[in-house]
């Protein structure tokens, strides 16, 4: 059966074993989110934060979700239907939850890994 039809699409991985508050692309076109699974390895709290933008986004963009990432905490995120984007994949992290806030999380406190088309 074809792809088309089962809805059975291999997904790409991206994985970043050190998301920071300088915006990542994941994909730079429309597409979408199946699977997240996001870990914390600090003793505080940490926020992931999500955007549909082709660039790699800053402090002064909106994100269209923002993850809440327990302390010390391996995070498996429910996307069964997808998270789709329009304009492309993009994510960052801080410690603060802020839209707008631009403190980095120290080197490998936030990792990610990302099934997506």
């Amino acid at each position: 059966m074809s792809n088309l039809l089962s809805g059975n699409f291999p997904l790409l991985t991206y994985r970043n074993l050190d998301v920071q508050v300088t915006g990542s692309i994941i994909k730079a076109y429309a597409g979408g989110i199946f699977d997240l699974t996001v870990s914390n390895a600090n003793a505080a709290a940490r926020y992931l934060k999500v955007y549909d933008k082709a660039t790699a986004p800053t402090a002064s963009d909106t994100p269209i979700r923002t993850y809440y990432l327990p302390p010390a905490s391996l995070t498996p995120i429910p996307v069964s239907d997808g998270i789709k984007f329009v304009n492309g994949i993009s994510i960052r992290a801080s410690t603060l939850v802020a839209d707008n806030d631009n403190t980095a999380p120290t080197a490998n406190d936030v990792i990610v890994n990302i099934g997506y088309l």
